[in-house]
């Protein structure tokens, strides 16, 4: 969809017509890396004083939350239209028709859909450009082989899709939408990218019920591990950004505010576009699918508590990992797992059940780890998951090895930008030392797990003839 954009000059005059208030700071451009930020006015000293510099304030009324897309909904019968026939599955989408709404209003030739607001202006200074991979190109997402993001992004991608064309067929019968969005194919996947775009690299939670939301004019400000600044929600439901105690700041520094520090990278640069170096969060989350020849495996999967995921984490030198699935794909018949489908009185059959050693354990299917260390065989199963899991680390190095020169030759092209291009490779040098620290951990598991006696006398069961382990039983 066409916008008709507005420059950030724009800004204080907006600012002021919707009482955000600028004290000593202002929005600045900061360069082609970091677009706008906020800096300084005037030095700053929040050393020793019990006065601590307030930076920025927002009334609450700008404050895009679940509230505010029901308050709209209730004056605008456009959008509650929009809402009604689209929305109500998650607060993130209904954000999303919100902000679509507001860029259709401030589109030209489009200006008799719904009511304005502050934020049908305020979405015209929003950037076109989002550096989060679902917006790369092809060129660019290539140089995620073999990372923890190559599928995300695909799945991401996929879903996004789905998502824009079950919107374009549940408003295909809205006069207004057919008019505005379907008739010329005004209305594209990309906006549908964009919008997407905007919330997850813009939203924040915020105390006191409002939860997650976005937060105009805030939302510029840039990220640091080392902040200078952070932001409350104020008791009259606005939201303040304040300098951090201690610090001093000279005339044109940037006010930088932390977005978190438990994100790893990979989900810095797929929720934000970019990368902190300075971060110490090495880790990674890989899916996990079951043995395609395992017969138990769809049952596993559906009877599973969440997505079957491996997070493995770095600190320093050791290695930390979680995978709670592991513990059940490792499982089968033999040792005591098993699934039914039970008969109700009416004929028909109930969910599906897990059982582990004749007890039922349906509701705690993320606890096989613990149920399974209790069991005479631990040690076997412990090596079975690190088994698993070494397995697991092996595929995806070797597909980030097998990658490198097909990535190291594009990435040198004009198809990809710089600072796609330096992200996409710290991902990947990053990842794959955090791979290798993993697999050596789990190799050093494994031999020690080998000489445990429990193991030890297991294999040498497994080894022995039929019919010599008769003999034995025989004379027992």
């Amino acid at each position: 969809m066409y916008r008709e954009k507005i420059p950030v000059t724009a800004l204080p005059a907006w600012s002021k017509l919707n009482d955000v208030n600028f004290l000593d700071s202002k929005v600045a451009d900061l360069g082609a890396s970091k677009g706008f930020g906020l800096v300084t006015e005037r030095a700053l000293n929040s050393k020793d004083t019990f006065d601590i510099p307030t930076l920025l304030t927002i009334p609450g009324d700008l404050i895009l939350s679940a509230e505010t897309v029901e308050e709209h909904a209730k004056a605008d019968q456009d959008f509650r239209q929009l809402l009604d026939a689209a929305g109500g599955k998650s607060l993130r989408g209904d954000v999303l028709l919100f902000l679509l709404m507001q860029t259709t209003i401030g589109s030209p030739n489009r200006n008799h859909v719904g009511l304005s607001t502050a934020w049908t202006a305020y979405t015209n200074m929003l950037p076109d450009l989002i550096p989060v991979p679902t917006l790369w190109s092809e060129e660019e997402r290539f140089l995620l082989l073999g990372t923890s993001l190559e599928v995300a992004v695909t799945a991401k991608l996929a879903t996004l899709l789905r998502e824009f064309e079950a919107l374009r067929e549940q408003t295909a019968t809205i006069s207004w939408c057919k008019k505005s969005w379907w008739d010329d194919e005004a209305l594209e996947f990309r906006d549908w990218l964009l919008v997407d775009a905007w919330y997850r690299s813009r939203s924040l939670e915020l105390p006191n019920n409002v939860g997650e939301c976005m937060v105009p004019v805030l939302d510029m400000v840039n990220h640091s591990s080392q902040p200078n600044a952070y932001y409350e929600h104020t008791p009259s439901s606005g939201v303040s950004l304040l300098m951090r105690p201690d610090k001093m700041l000279e005339i044109g520094s940037e006010i930088t505010i932390s977005y978190g520090t438990s994100k790893s990278e990979a989900e810095m640069l797929f929720s934000y576009g970019f990368i902190d170096e300075q971060s110490t969060n090495k880790s990674l989350v890989l899916t996990v699918d079951p043995f395609p020849d395992d017969p138990l495996g769809k049952a596993k999967v559906a009877a599973f508590e969440g997505p079957p995921l491996l997070r493995i984490y770095a600190d320093q030198d050791k290695i930390k990992w979680e995978c709670p699935f592991l513990y059940l794909m490792l499982l089968n018949e033999e040792d005591g797992l098993e699934f039914r489908m039970l008969q109700q009185t009416d004929g028909s059959r109930s969910q599906l059940k897990v059982f582990w050693q004749g007890s039922d354990v349906s509701d705690a299917t993320n606890t096989f780890e613990t149920l399974t260390s209790e069991h005479p065989l631990s040690d076997v199963f412990s090596l079975r998951a690190i088994a698993l899991l070494q397995d697991r680390i092996r595929q995806q190095l070797e597909r980030l090895y097998q990658s490198e020169g097909e990535v190291e030759l594009l990435a040198d092209t004009p198809f990809v930008g710089p600072d796609r291009r330096s992200n996409a490779i710290l991902l990947r040098k990053s990842e794959r030392l955090t791979l290798e620290k993993a697999f050596a951990a789990a190799d050093a598991q494994k031999n020690e797990l080998v000489e445990s006696r429990v193991v030890l006398r297991y294999l040498g069961s497994m080894d022995e003839p039929a019919d010599e382990k008769t003999n034995s039983d025989d004379f027992a």
